[in-house]
């Protein structure tokens, strides 16, 4: 199969001497003479890799292009070409993503090694992508997810220089097999239980919550699973019996991220439908940097209570959210909690142009008062916060399941009510 090479460069002299050497090569090759042109030939013409000047309309753009396509695709490879290939822009291109720098200057001397960059960085390419493939397809059926599939992405993740996006992936795929599996253990253990212990447990989740029978099937299972095994165990001390205590904060945490997801689909689906609110969300990104607005950065840090989330894990959400459109899906209780606190309530954000009023787009009129809405917010970031440390044990000591447990119920007294 042809390797199609995207060649971004302004001076037209150097984009077709590029152009020939490549297609000597035997490469199919497609220009652009800037990154517009370039962002728009890549969505059009899909390339196996880009290769790109530096200094085009402005001294970085080549920088800038590099960026924009990582975001679009972070397994594209991409290749930097540049006039003075200092230090400084290598380093920074290779933050970036770029796979490798090449001076302009000596790129007749180094053309051979040129060729190489495009092969080793096509051949990575294609291994990344296969790996990716193989993550999405463990979890593409989340109700039917195979045994083994746990392992195979713990190896995938030990692996060393996997590709950050991968790893992104890979974790995220990890919560939901390690989830797969704990229902399995934990519904076999639960189906042998006595009828009467299981009905007692179920009067007991009505008593702290009424909405109880109201909850969505698979919410009451992991609530009965956990409720179960929590009491089975004695609740942190174990003792003598064999500590389930890992399974249980997982079973608690995915009742809350069901239901929650349950109650809101709707309001989500309006939200992410309407192109005022995609629109609103660009407002919010500085389209030179890409990073926050100056001013929204501010309002989030000044805001009344701490959050366990960053002003990047805000941007993150709001890029995808920008990405995707009405296709985007919440990938956990931090992202809902993050789209809760900015668009779930009504506040000004003070700007250089003025106020810009934000008047609760998600369409949130369940709580009483903003407080209330930034608690509930609040609540759902922290029990992801809680729960990472059973995925990442480096992040922190483990959090006591009974500290899981009742902010896993204050949550679920909160999602109730949501109508």
């Amino acid at each position: 199969m042809t390797t199609k090479v995207l060649i971004v460069d302004d001076n037209e002299l150097y984009r077709t001497a590029f152009r020939r050497n490549l297609m000597l090569q035997n490469y199919d090759v497609v220009e652009a003479e800037n990154a517009d042109e370039a962002l728009q030939m890549f969505e059009t013409e899909a390339p196996d890799l880009v290769v790109t000047d530096l200094s085009m309309r402005s001294p970085t753009e080549g920088l800038d292009l590099i960026r924009s396509i990582k975001q679009i695709d972070p397994l594209t490879p991409l290749v930097m070409i540049s006039a003075v290939g200092t230090f400084e822009e290598g380093s920074v291109a290779r933050e970036l993503g770029a796979d490798r720098v090449i001076t302009k200057q000596k790129i007749d001397e180094h053309i051979e090694e040129l060729y190489n960059a495009i092969e080793q960085a096509r051949a990575n390419s294609a291994k990344n992508r296969e790996i990716r493939a193989e993550v999405g397809d463990l979890t593409k059926d989340p109700d039917n997810i195979p045994q083994g599939a746990a392992e195979k992405l713990r190896r995938i993740i030990s692996t060393p220089n996997t590709h950050p996006a991968i790893l992104e992936d890979a974790y995220d795929a990890l919560i939901q097999a390690t989830a797969a599996d704990t229902r399995r253990q934990l519904e076999d253990a639960v189906a042998g239980a006595a009828d009467v212990t299981i009905i007692q447990i179920e009067e007991q989740l009505k008593e702290r919550l009424p909405e109880f029978s109201r909850f969505a099937s698979d919410t009451q299972k992991e609530l009965r699973t956990a409720e179960y095994f929590y009491q089975r165990q004695g609740g942190d001390s174990p003792g003598d019996a064999e500590d389930f205590t890992r399974n249980i904060g997982f079973s608690y945490c995915f009742a809350v991220e069901n239901e929650a997801k349950d109650r809101l689909r709707r309001k989500l689906n309006r939200f992410l439908s309407d192109r005022r609110n995609i629109k609103l969300i660009k407002s919010l990104i500085d389209p030179r940097t890409r990073q926050l607005d100056i001013f929204y950065h501010q309002h989030l840090l000044r805001l009344p209570q701490q959050f366990d989330f960053t002003t990047d894990n805000v941007r993150q959400v709001f890029q995808r959210i920008i990405e995707h459109e009405s296709h985007y899906k919440p990938d956990g209780l931090k992202a809902l909690g993050i789209m809760i606190v900015c668009f779930g309530r009504d506040y000004t954000v003070k700007g250089l142009k003025g106020s810009h009023k934000i008047e609760n787009p998600l369409g949130i009129k369940s709580f009483d008062t903003e407080e209330q809405t930034l608690h509930f917010a609040k609540h759902l970031v922290s029990l992801q916060h809680f729960r990472n440390p059973y995925i990442h044990p480096e992040i922190s000591e483990m959090e006591k399941v009974s500290r899981i447990r009742e902010t896993a119920l204050t949550c679920l007294e909160d999602i109730s009510r949501i109508v």
